[in-house]
């Protein structure tokens, strides 16, 4: 009977599908791939509209590098593709950089392996089977597999396994060996502080004390100390900082509150054309303006922009109100009761403003406490090459004791969890992971409900009523087993990621560049267990006996090639393009804006520049790989559908990584490792895959040709586990630059990372940070330049808005 027919077919009693067999025409494939073009080209047009409405949240990185015609909707796209990888490493950093290396990686491993699966095996199979694909899914009149047992068919899978790993392992080495030449010359060029920079764990308590450790470490005659920071408990004095953010961010929301009421309209100050050489109002009007400042009633409007200083607000404002003026002298009042409903009335602005000022006694004060140390330093070389030494070497003879690490940036450091003592951070790490465990099992239960909507048997015992309507209208069956679980599958792998990269921030890692590698760990896990393996088993599986389960096994790979397919399609088609549009910034941008955006302080934050995070981002394409490689001698089209995905993935993040997004973590290229051992992984999958193929073919002998595969995959991963390891973590001696100079604070910054790290120290911020005011407003070219408003001077300070 022909896969178009449309009567149901009729399986065996032991079919895992009950009576019916998933959709395996390619009639499903091409609605996806339609419905998938429309939602991609819809979002592609979305977002070229888009992003000349709202150019600082689309457009607002890098713009030294050329963004193309800016008249032409989709001219960003041939820009995007003219970015050099030296480009990217430049303007970008080494993490982005070695993130879109990977997406290229995919595109070279998975282009290679479709030449010969379109030249060679594709070909062979159709002359030899009448079928292009060997997943049971194309569109013809032969439905079983009796002519795949020929002889040369064999030999055709068993061959191409060698040649598929071998090129994977080809291209997986030579991204491997660019990486780390990058790496080297990257980092080795660089002369920051975080390059010369170890961080030293386990210290004993007796050497605890900065000159202590620092005579212990100068008795080592490895190099010469620049400085020695011991990291202390400084937790009350973080809670002081938290309290006095509080404390500012209201008393700015209770000035913006006695503007509006008083109608005090900004604009119409600002057209009276008034002197602007003065950046500083008199005591005399700070006075009689009662500390006011002004608000931005529509931040997007032209006037809002103005570069007008603050001196040219305060006299416009101080010449339309006096003491004696009775229309303005509303001010703003709350309740020092419970909750600010009980008690008597008092000024708002007046008793924030006392607050603040207690607050900020109460921090300088703090600041000159003696705190206990923890067993946590950071040491600081004259050199780079004395810090690698140090990184390297083992200290005491005695475990956990004197641990030495390259230290994170300073930018990079979670100083709340550094300041934590090691038992409370042991303490969240097993809190963390225990939770994790148990949010794994309980996802397993929505997992396999969606894994059920593969199986028609199995709906039909949830909800006989529906079973009974699938069975008999053979347009809801393909909708709701051919295409329904991709976009259940898909929206569950949207929100559970973020999830896991909020639990990741409270384990207490100490850098958020740690924290980020361990959300990508764990996210990967969930994705590969949960929705892949847990997926696979209870979609195919159902009411299969043990003696049948490595028979079904493999025979499941088969019949979920179609959603696999539909699967690629629509995330890299349809869902890809959208991650362009940034929706989740969009839409808070909107909000806030509506709702939310009555401060400058808030006006600030809608303008923040959103975040890349390599835990929301990496871990879907590695597995979307596995799969493509699983399937790569069986299904050329899941092969052309992840080619696509891939090229459709490094244009998109390109553009994010070069024009939208920051990634401020600093991991200096360590993703790559976890990239590398997921390959490989993905390969040993693909190797046992192909060897249930042909069990399930019957040939068993030629299944045992494919058994030194693993044992070669194996070999390479432990040669990488042994020889590319440490060029992954450290600098070589032989890579760093001999024109290191004698005072390395006083060079020229190279690259983007030292840009980052310029004027930075491993020096405690709540220690050294200054106490600055309510933010009141803007000036500057493009309001670049941040007004703060000083309680105890009177006076408004402007600082940069772009600068740390």
């Amino acid at each position: 009977m022909s896969a178009t027919s449309t009567e149901l077919p009729h399986s065996s009693p032991t079919s895992p599908f009950g009576g019916y067999k998933p959709p395996t025409n390619t009639r499903v494939a091409r609605y996806q791939i339609a419905i998938s073009l429309l939602l991609g080209l819809f979002a592609i047009v979305c977002f070229s509209i888009l992003r000349k409405t709202y150019p600082k949240l689309y457009n607002n990185q890098n713009q030294s590098v050329s963004i193309g015609n800016q008249k032409s909707i989709l001219g960003w796209i041939t820009s995007v593709l003219r970015i050099r990888d030296d480009q990217v490493l430049q303007h970008s950093g080494l993490d982005s950089y070695v993130f879109l290396r990977f997406f290229k990686m995919a595109i070279y491993m998975l282009l290679t392996c479709l030449m010969f699966a379109v030249t060679i095996i594709s070909p062979l199979r159709y002359k030899l089977t009448g079928r292009f694909d060997g997943d049971g899914g194309d569109d013809d009149n032969n439905n079983n597999d009796s002519n795949f047992d020929d002889p040369l068919i064999l030999a055709l899978y068993t061959g191409f396994t060698y040649i598929f790993t071998f090129v994977i392992l080809k291209w997986l080495m030579n991204f491997t060996q660019d990486i780390i030449r990058v790496r080297q010359d990257y980092l080795g060029n660089q002369n920051s502080i975080t390059d010369r920079t170890v961080k030293l764990t386990g210290i004993p308590p007796v050497l605890r004390d900065e000159i202590n450790l620092k005579r212990n470490i100068d008795n080592l005659n490895i190099g010469e100390l620049e400085s020695v920071v011991i990291v202390r408990e400084w937790n009350d004095l973080n809670n002081l900082y938290r309290l006095r953010e509080k404390i500012k961010k209201k008393l700015e929301s209770y000035w913006v509150m006695y503007f509006d009421k008083n109608d005090l309209d900004i604009q119409d100050l600002l057209q009276r054309n008034i002197s602007t050489e003065s950046t500083m109002m008199s005591t005399d009007e700070l006075i009689r303006l009662e500390d006011s400042s002004h608000v931005w009633d529509d931040p997007n409007s032209d006037t809002a922009s103005t570069t007008a200083s603050l001196a040219t607000v305060a006299e416009a404002t101080a010449a339309e109100l006096s003491p004696n003026d009775g229309g303005h002298q509303y001010r703003p009042k709350i309740h020092k009761g419970l909750f600010g409903l009980f008690g008597p009335p008092v000024d708002a602005i007046n008793y924030y403003s006392d607050q603040l000022s207690v607050v900020d006694k109460e921090i300088l004060k703090a600041r000159t406490r003696t705190y206990n140390p923890t067993s946590t330093a950071f040491i600081t070389m004259a050199t780079v090459a004395q810090a690698q030494m140090l990184g390297q070497t083992v200290l005491d003879p005695k475990v956990d004791h004197l641990i030495t690490t390259l230290a994170p940036a300073p930018h990079d450091i979670i100083w709340e969890n550094l300041c934590l003592t090691r038992k409370e951070r042991r303490y969240r790490s097993i809190a963390v992971t225990a939770f994790i465990g148990f949010i794994s099992v309980v996802m397993i239960y929505p997992v396999r409900y969606i894994a059920s909507m593969l199986n028609l048997k199995t709906i039909s015992k949830l909800w006989p009523q529906l079973g009974h309507f699938l069975k008999s209208h053979k347009w809801a069956a393909n909708v709701v087993v051919g295409l329904l679980p991709t976009y259940l599958f898909t929206l569950l792998n949207i929100i559970v990621p973020f999830f896991y990269v909020w639990i990741s921030s409270k384990q207490g890692f100490t850098s958020h560049g740690g924290e980020e590698l361990a959300s990508v760990s764990k996210n990967f896990f969930y994705i590969f267990v949960n929705l892949f393996l847990v997926f696979t088993v209870f979609g195919t599986l159902e009411d299969t006996t043990t003696t049948k389960i490595a028979y079904d096994l493999a025979k499941l790979l088969k019949d979920l090639s179609l959603f696999y397919v539909d699967l690629i399609v629509l995330q890299g088609l349809g869902m890809f393009p959208y991650k362009l549009l940034l929706l989740g910034n969009l839409m808070q941008f909107q909000v806030r804006q509506l709702f939310y955006c009555k401060t400058p302080r808030d006006y600030i934050n809608l303008y923040e520049t959103p975040v890349f995070n390599f835990g929301l981002q990496l871990p879907q394409p590695i597995l979307i790989l596995i799969i493509t490689i699983t399937y790569s001698i069986m299904s050329t089209r899941i092969l052309t559908a992840g080619l696509l995905y891939f090229i459709m993935g490094y244009l998109v993040y390109k553009y994010q990584l070069m024009y939208a997004c920051v990634h401020p973590p600093h991991s200096t290229g360590k993703v790559w490792s976890i990239i590398f051992r997921r390959i490989i992984l993905g390969l040993c999958i693909f190797q046992l895959t192909m060897v249930g193929v042909l069990v399930l073919l019957s040939a068993y002998k030629t299944a045992c040709f494919i058994a030194p595969l693993p044992l070669i995959v194996f070999m390479v991963w432990h040669n990488y586990e042994q020889k590319y390891i440490p060029l992954v973590s450290y600098i070589a001696l032989r890579s760093i630059s001999n024109e290191e100079v004698i005072e390395p604070q006083m060079s020229a910054p190279v690259t983007v990372d030292e840009l980052r790290e310029r004027n930075t120290t491993y020096q405690y911020p709540c220690l050294v940070a200054p106490l600055d005011g309510p933010v009141i407003g803007f000036t500057g070219p493009d309001e670049s330049e941040i007004l703060v408003w000083d309680n105890e001077t009177h006076q408004v300070s402007i600082l940069n808005k772009y600068l740390d």
